[in-house]
């Protein structure tokens, strides 16, 4: 999935779960997503909020190797110059 198609503005969904990696890398923070993922049950809404750049490329990732669907990845500049990044995905098990 390319920048261009991944939708930036938030679904209009109230989430099931947040998710809070700020600070934390995606590879470190991305076992406490796997986590969450199992979690929830079919049709449930993650959210996960990071402050890694690698987020618009491993979470487009993560929903193309799952049956989970990305519905956004929302970015803004937070404290201290650093982008702040918002992904949002609808859970699906196979």
């Amino acid at each position: 999935m390319t920048d261009a198609a991944i939708p930036d503005t938030a679904p209009d969904v109230e989430p099931d779960m947040t998710v809070d990696n700020r600070g934390r890398g995606c590879a470190s923070g991305i076992a406490r997503v796997q986590r969450a993922l199992e979690d929830l049950s079919d049709g449930s809404v993650l959210v996960v909020q990071s402050t890694d750049r690698r987020a618009k490329r491993e979470y487009p990732q993560l929903a193309e190797q799952t049956s989970h669907k990305l519905l956004a990845i929302e970015s803004e500049r937070g404290r201290l110059l650093r982008k702040e990044y918002t992904t949002y995905l609808e859970i699906h098990h196979q």
